[in-house]
């Protein structure tokens, strides 16, 4: 009996078989195994635990002889980095090695050649913090490495960018699901691309509005009117600066704002053109009143080295922001980037 695990609770020390068939189903414990002087923390794989998948945890009754050797993937959960140890399953009707990693609530970095991989748990417990304590990308993964060694966290494998990968694309899915489109469902006058949360308190015809609310009489009509509210906001700003031309947005033309390109040819009509002989925006809003200090503010050329200097939205009378109704600014406020924002959330 010369280890112990640091994470289940009075589990009596035993020998590194035992910890290691205990621990099939719980790979990501990290125990202490006794070296001669003291106990070393050490992961589950160092004692030869190999996972493995599409058997619920049991080895593949397939696997052939010769079969290839357990994969090495660097596997973080929510107390810290992991070496692992992977055997897929080798069965005939076998799924793919990321449905197979998936099953097992593993969410891999990469498609090909699988090196690093995240649990479900780990990824929703940064989308929590992201969201309510405001908690950065980097800050979360430096918490993970003094989860794993608090003592010397610099030597631990740095996943930071395969970490802002997989959340990315983490969120989108969980957006995906939770809108039901993975399961073909689209809500009575709902546009099948939208996976955003509709506001249900405004009126919406078939789903909160009784079936005779168009002959409603002229002092009830009040009753089944929808009010928006438009404004800008120029702190949301991005400047021209050097792009990876493989980021693409995963939700284009799916959530709040109006689908990239849509507005391209009005932006060339009048705006790109003149910025690019550097006369600065096209259309900056007369001075009316001589008080008015914010209309002055925008004066030409102070969005020239910015690709978009702020966003226009349409929200509901109760807070809700619509979809396809937040466009990008690229000059002041413009009667045109409202227009597109109202007219996503007409649709």
């Amino acid at each position: 009996a010369m280890v112990r695990c640091r994470e289940c609770t009075q589990l009596a020390p035993v020998c590194e078989d035992c910890m290691v068939s205990s621990h099939r189903n719980q790979p990501f414990h990290w125990v202490d195994k006794w070296n001669g002087s003291y106990f070393e923390r050490k992961g589950l794989a160092d004692l030869g635990l190999v996972m493995n998948l599409g058997h619920d945890g049991e080895p593949c009754p397939n696997l052939p002889t010769g079969a290839p050797k357990p994969i090495d993937v660097v596997i973080v959960h929510m107390n810290g980095v992991h070496q692992g140890k992977l055997q897929e399953c080798h069965c005939v009707n076998r799924p793919s090695l990321v449905t197979q990693l998936m099953r097992a609530d593993i969410f891999p970095a990469s498609l090909h050649r699988i090196e690093t991989a995240f649990t479900h748990e780990v990824l929703k417990a940064y989308d929590l913090l992201f969201n309510l304590a405001k908690v950065s990308t980097l800050d979360f993964v430096r918490w993970l490495a003094r989860r794993t060694d608090n003592s010397a966290p610099q030597e631990v494998k740095d996943r930071y960018r395969d970490f802002l990968w997989a959340a990315r694309i983490h969120k989108y899915l969980t957006m995906v699901k939770r809108s039901g489109r993975v399961h073909a469902i689209v809500l009575p006058g709902r546009d099948p691309d939208d996976i955003t949360v509709p506001c249900l308190t405004c009126p919406w015809p078939d789903v909160n509005l009784p079936a005779d609310w168009e002959d409603a009489p002229p002092h009830l009509r009040y009753l089944y009117r929808i009010i928006f509210h438009c404004d800008g906001n120029h702190s949301l700003n991005k400047r021209s600066k050097q792009d990876d031309i493989k980021d693409v947005p995963l939700t284009n033309g799916q959530g709040q704002f109006v689908r990239n390109g849509k507005m391209q040819a009005y932006l060339d009509a009048r705006y790109n053109a003149k910025k690019q002989q550097g006369d600065g925006t096209d259309e900056v809003p007369g001075e009316t009143c001589a008080g008015f200090k914010v209309i002055r503010s925008q004066r030409p050329g102070k969005f020239k080295y910015m690709d978009v200097s702020g966003v226009v939205a349409v929200i509901c009378n109760h807070q809700f922001s619509l979809f396809g109704a937040v466009a990008d600014l690229q000059t002041a406020e413009t009667w045109g980037h409202g227009d597109f924002a109202l007219a996503g959330a007409l649709r």
